[in-house]
């Protein structure tokens, strides 16, 4: 049910919602940085819920400590809810 719901509603996501979702959880990325993931979700969210190996490409287009905040949050996300 969860994947389905994401599935149906990842298109109506921005970089505020998920600029303001992260700063919400103490991760602050700049607005580049909040534009990379929201991208990078839209076109990864599919993979990203069979499994982790997508972040890879994720590491080095932003800084480290938000790449491995993001990461940590997006874990832990899959490990409450799918």
């Amino acid at each position: 049910m969860i994947e389905r719901l994401i599935r149906n509603n990842i298109k109506n996501i921005n970089y505020h919602l998920v600029m303001g979702y992260l700063e919400s959880k103490n991760i602050y990325p700049t607005e580049d940085e909040a534009i990379i993931i929201t991208n990078f979700l839209k076109e990864n969210y599919n993979s990203l819920l069979k499994d982790n190996s997508a972040l890879l490409s994720l590491k080095g287009n932003i800084r480290d400590n938000i790449y491995y905040e993001v990461t940590n949050l997006l874990m832990n996300l899959k490990k409450s809810y799918l």
